[in-house]
């Protein structure tokens, strides 16, 4: 096997260690507590130690967990669900493949001409955004709703329209929200690939379209387009950091620019909207060390790590700890 990376592959702060995203006002940064700080990239077998070091002058609790997403959304109760199900057996959403795509955003819109194609690129016109012309990838059209569900937003903020606003499709079809269409509107929401839905417990196991550690989720599946540094540069793989969180709410503007922030929604493969009940990071069953004490001026070891095409490792604690991940990434065969 080839090497790909050695030696220190991740290193991280909670509390002090910074992400940025399209939201937080520029210049701005925040800081988690809790953090994927690595990824295994396609085709490659990671095996290292990770290094957990207190010198914050108290003892503090530390999780680490290996996981398979960037964000774990909990829907509500099956009864709180379209058709008040008693189980969520029935929704299906799309596991661990390059197409297997849900999202929360989407536009409430009048006037239609023309048809809307799901996959094509829509664009309007923002003048409260920098650059104003904006994309989306149609993901769903719900004609009976007069409803499109939209992914891979050029910027998360792209539905507080200004003014009445066009959509237009790749194919030539339109229609319009803003004040002359009463009811319009649309929300900022989020989207991604699902790497796993639990029907059993309704959990979806999300891959953000906006996370970004060693690899950039965007990417995710395109082994030939991941953002990634390839010449054993751990500042350039750890440092440049993106992420917004999936939240329990979002906003959702309407057609003269007042908001609400109504439950999030996700939807199904089948057009179903799944209200979500709450957003976590990590699983318990998940964790490997959960609330570990770690004493004032000690080091913890957490050896034998061995990871496989994206797989993490989750960090966190309350405090600023240190944490570093030394190993090496080999080359390995995709499984057929």
């Amino acid at each position: 096997m080839a090497v790909k990376q050695n030696g220190v592959l991740a290193t991280f702060t909670p509390t002090v260690s910074k992400y940025t995203n399209q939201v937080l006002a520029s210049p701005g940064t925040a800081t988690p507590q809790g953090y994927n700080i690595y990824t295994c990239p396609a085709a490659t077998l990671m095996s290292g130690k990770l290094y957990v070091s207190n010198n914050t002058g108290g003892s503090l609790d530390i999780d680490v967990g290996i996981v398979e997403q960037s964000d774990v959304i909990q829907l509500d109760t099956p009864g709180n669900q379209p058709g008040s199900p008693s189980t969520y057996t029935g929704f299906v959403l799309g596991n661990g493949q390059s197409t297997g795509y849900t999202t929360s955003v989407f536009v409430d819109y009048g006037s239609l001409t023309g048809s809307f194609v799901e996959g094509e690129v829509i664009s309007w016109t923002n003048s409260n955004r920098s650059p104003a012309a904006q994309t989306a990838i149609l993901h769903k059209h719900d004609t009976s709703n007069a409803r499109l569900w939209l992914r891979n937003m050029s910027h998360p903020l792209g539905l507080d329209l200004p003014a009445q606003t066009t959509f237009t499709g790749a194919g030539g079809a339109t229609c319009q929200v803003g004040p002359s269409n009463a009811g319009t509107g649309g929300t900022v929401g989020w989207s991604g690939l699902v790497r796993y839905f639990d029907p059993l417990n309704g959990t979806i196991y999300l891959l953000n379209h906006e996370f970004r550690n060693n690899l950039d989720y965007a990417q995710i599946y395109d082994a030939n387009n991941q953002v990634r540094e390839d010449g054993n540069n751990n500042l350039e793989r750890s440092l440049s950091r993106f992420w917004r969180p999936v939240a329990a709410t979002q906003t959702k503007y309407d057609n003269v620019g007042g908001t609400t922030t109504p439950p999030t929604l996700f939807i199904d493969n089948n057009t179903v909207e799944l209200k979500v009940g709450s957003v976590s990071q990590v699983t318990t069953e998940q964790l490997i060390l959960n609330g570990f004490p770690l004493a004032d001026n000690t080091t913890k070891e957490v050896s034998g790590i061995v990871l496989g095409t994206y797989q993490s490792i989750y960090v966190k604690s309350t405090g600023a700890v240190t944490f570093t991940l030394v190993g090496f990434e080999e080359q390995a065969e995709i499984p057929s």
